[in-house]
């Protein structure tokens, strides 16, 4: 049986990949993917929302973001492929 994902990457309600994290003293961060509309076209994007004084991600933990941040990526330029 494999291993479970960590709760950081628990999906959205649509079943998208995301990133949620909370800091030593409680900031959180959520990344997930979007796709966003510039200049008439839609554009795959990553969406970054944090706590008002913003969050910390320990340089442990940077290898594992930077590795779902990419999967964040990939789900984004997918969903903007398919809604052109």
């Amino acid at each position: 049986m494999g291993q479970a994902e960590p709760e950081q990457y628990k999906p959205d309600p649509d079943g998208r990949p995301t990133y949620a994290h909370a800091d030593v003293d409680g900031d959180r961060l959520l990344v997930a993917p979007a796709v966003y509309l510039a200049h008439g076209q839609e554009n795959p994007g990553i969406y970054f929302r944090t706590s008002p004084s913003g969050s910390s991600i320990p340089l442990a933990a940077l290898p594992a973001f930077v590795a779902r941040l990419s999967t964040i990526a990939d789900t984004a330029r997918q969903e903007a492929e398919e809604q052109q």
